[in-house]
């Protein structure tokens, strides 16, 4: 952190801070006694004849120049003391703020790929085009309840959205879900703006507009973030109108913040859009919407005033998901300056934890260490003094003396104490860090698999699928069927990047078709022998979770491999989603199994990394690790060479027992090293493993050198 921004706003931190305030007073107090005991020695000394005069001056000096030093430690200490404590608050804050924008902005790029696929969804296009033909009413009004009840389908897999609404060209709604939304009709100029957009030969272009704002799709709602692109016949590329995914942004938003609350209900966490205005807030009755926040990225921290409170605040940019910026919004963190410093000094870490990690702080050893020194000069004066006056017998020197000991041992246990509550502090905030980091971790996780979940039930409602796989039942496959399947499953796997691979088989298994993995995944293999690409066609999958997707009661059931070596992923180890494919005309009828293979590898480094703790230039600090792994020890992914996805964590089982949401610190040895460690239980995401009978606990742990 950046010592010149605190030291700029000294006067105003040591206002706030009792602790500072209070120790301050007492060096104050111990200094002005010290040096009315050394006038008193002087005009002892002045007392004494000639040459005891002599012997002594020096020794007076020698006392005033210890207490010259003392009162620099004593500076020193209180810097020291004020940089660590708001250190931990604004990496507090800051923690919180990085997390509120980069967890949205996650979940913000899925719909990036939501509304290109749901665009070229073939009823939704087939609907449209039965409306543009003037195609009978009656007709008409089927395909629109087939449509209704598609998009509610649509809405219960992906719950993140509140309304989807198919527009014509004209702008009349053609459908949507909502029951409460009346809208019929729209002349929201980013209809036109949509239409504006190409979908054909755009390098690198969105396709897709986000907008958050009040909209007449939405009356009476306020700002609404949408997603919109257009629908494009896909035989003879004319646009039929446009789809419009409304994100259900407050309910999201409530989510985040409640997870928040759960590390430190004292800080306030919010959303600002480009203009500094908040937009969603986790205590609105405090940091309210439309109120205005000054956004300055470069400052690590400012002072705010609201309501007649001082709050210390954090405003951060997002670091984006790949590639993916979105809306220019910014996080926002912050807290009422009393709560903040109000328990510095009484955090909870024991002694010994303390006595073991009271190292931690390089410039707390430095001062402790001249502390010490100095207390021993100081009591080596003492002894020579009192020796010196017996000789003399100087007894009201040897008082002074006794004196000026006792204000030693005062300012040393002054001292102490402060080097203490610094080390409290220290070991607290790495604790707090280690923690917040693992809970990041495990949320990122099950926001990102909850996706998964999703996309694999909802592609198994496609209508292309179900057909072409009803028919192979009767028929068998012919060569152009399996030539749709395959471009329907690589168009899907090209937009959506998580995945090595997408697989279509029968209900026996054999691979009927598959996608191959989307340029900007690479595929890795165990060994050279391994089938890739289109070999897997007319294999058989393993048995095991082909039974169990054709096992599923309804459509709205999914399920989940062992994260073990499977030979869809070149014998890695890693997730596959799958479900049951079932008859259009049917849905008791299973007439095939998708599998979707996640990309366990690069995802789940990818979300590893980012939660690191970090160093004063922003990276990842040396020795730290961290890990995914599962109630068994089974390591799932690791940012270490020395922990590889697949092998067993030897760890105290005492924490392989957390409960869901659980998070706790501690310290571990590993061979010679010894660690802080971070941990959290897995939680979940909205109805992911909470409501949908998907058991899977994993453990997200940090492990921080505790020299580091």
């Amino acid at each position: 952190m950046n010592n010149q921004e605190i030291s700029a706003q000294r006067d105003k931190l040591l206002s706030v801070i009792p602790l500072i305030s209070g120790l301050t007073y007492h060096f104050k107090g111990v200094n002005k006694r010290w040096t009315s005991a050394i006038t008193s020695g002087m005009i002892e000394v002045g007392r004494m004849n000639p040459e005891a005069t002599r012997l002594f001056t020096p020794l007076i000096k020698d006392m005033r120049a210890t207490k010259t030093k003392y009162e620099g430690i004593q500076q020193q200490l209180v810097e020291v003391l004020l940089h660590e404590m708001v250190r931990k608050v604004v990496m507090e804050i800051t923690d919180t703020a990085k997390f509120t924008i980069n967890i949205l902005k996650r979940n913000l790029f899925e719909r990036t790929a939501d509304v290109g696929y749901l665009a070229t969804d073939v009823e939704i296009v087939h609907f449209l085009r039965l409306s543009g033909n003037e195609a009978d009413q009656e007709q008409i009004d089927r395909q629109a309840a087939i449509i209704k009840k598609r998009l509610l389908d649509y809405q219960y897999e992906y719950t993140v959205y509140n309304d989807i609404l198919i527009i014509d060209l004209d702008g009349h709604v053609r459908a949507n879900f909502d029951e409460n939304n009346p809208v019929s009709f729209s002349n929201d100029p980013l209809l036109a703006e949509t239409q504006a957009i190409g979908t054909r030969n755009h390098s690198g272009e969105d396709k897709f507009i986000e907008t958050f704002r009040a909209t007449d799709l939405r009356p009476g709602l306020g700002d609404v973030l949408m997603y919109s692109q257009k629908i494009e016949d896909p035989e003879t590329l004319k646009s039929l109108g446009t789809l419009c995914l409304c994100f259900d942004f407050a309910d999201e938003m409530q989510k985040i913040f409640s997870d928040l609350v759960k590390g430190d209900e004292n800080i306030i966490a919010g959303v600002l859009d480009r203009n500094g205005s908040v937009i969603a807030s986790s205590q609105p009755s405090i940091l309210s919407s439309g109120m205005k926040i000054q956004v300055n990225l470069e400052a690590e921290f400012s002072f705010h005033a609201i309501n007649g409170m001082q709050y210390l605040a954090r405003t951060v940019a997002t670091d984006g998901y790949q590639g993916f910026y979105g809306l220019t919004w910014y996080g926002v963190a912050m807290i009422e300056v009393g709560k903040a410093f109000s328990g510095a000094g009484k955090e909870g870490c024991n002694p010994p934890v303390i006595a073991r990690l009271q190292n931690m702080s390089h410039e707390l050893t430095a001062v402790k260490r001249s502390s010490d020194e100095l207390l021993d000069d100081m009591k080596i004066d003492g002894i020579n003094g009192k020796i010196q006056a017996q000789v003399f017998s100087a007894k009201p020197f040897v008082e002074v003396l006794e004196f000026i000991d006792n204000i030693g041992l005062e300012i040393d246990r002054l001292c102490l104490t402060v080097i203490e509550n610094l080390q409290r502090i220290v070991v607290t905030s790495r604790f707090n860090e280690v923690q917040f980091r693992a809970f990041q971790g495990n949320n990122i996780a099950d926001r990102n698999l909850y996706e998964r979940a999703n996309d694999v039930c909802w592609w198994a409602l496609n209508p292309l699928f179900r057909r072409l796989l009803a028919g192979h039942l009767n028929s068998g496959i012919r060569d152009e069927e399996r030539r749709q399947l395959t471009e329907s499953l690589q168009y899907i796997n090209n937009l959506y990047t998580p995945y090595l691979r997408l697989v279509l088989a029968d209900p026996d298994g054999i691979v009927l078709a598959v996608s191959n993995p989307p340029n900007e995944v690479e595929e890795r293999f165990i060994e050279d022998a391994l089938p890739r690409e289109q070999e897997f066609v007319g294999m058989r999958l393993e048995n095991t979770l082909v039974s169990q997707a054709i096992k599923l009661g309804s459509k709205k059931d999914y399920c989940v491999s062992a994260f073990e070596p499977t030979i869809l992923y070149g014998n890695r180890p890693t997730y596959i989603y799958s479900t049951a494919v079932r008859a259009p005309d049917n849905e008791g009828k299973v007439v095939g199994v998708i599998q979707i293979v996640f990309d366990s590898e690069p995802q789940f480094q990818d979300m590893l990394e980012g939660i690191l703790p970090k160093d004063a230039n922003g990276q990842s600090r040396e020795g730290c690790f961290a890990l995914f792994v599962d109630k068994e020890r089974n390591i799932i992914a690791s940012t270490s060479t020395s922990y590889p996805a697949g092998s067993q964590l030897d760890l105290d089982s005492r924490y392989f027992s957390m409960n869901n949401g659980e998070r706790r610190s501690s310290i571990v040895e590993i061979g010679s090293i010894s660690y802080i460690v971070g941990l959290q239980c897995s939680n979940g995401y909205r109805e992911y493993k909470r409501t949908d009978r998907y058991k899977n606990d994993v453990l997200c742990i940090i492990f921080l050198p505790t020299d580091s």
